[in-house]
């Protein structure tokens, strides 16, 4: 029983490991772009960054119109 208690209380792998892939990069930028090519949703990458859903939506179109030209 108390392992299961426990489990509760830790983050998900997938959290976890997103906090490892963007560990070194500093750019906000830069942590949105492959937290996003790795496939985490904007409120995941938001919590992973400690930013808002709202922000890491507008840095990814930022990002999208930036590789149109």
């Amino acid at each position: 029983m108390a392992n299961a208690e426990n489990r509760e209380d830790l983050p998900p792998l997938a959290m976890v490991l997103g906090y490892i892939a963007i560990k070194d990069l500093e750019k906000l930028e830069e942590r949105v772009a492959i937290l996003s090519r790795l496939g985490y949703d904007n409120n995941a990458i938001a919590t992973i960054c400690g930013s808002t859903p709202g922000s890491v939506a507008v840095l990814k179109t930022r990002a999208k119109k930036r590789s149109a030209r």
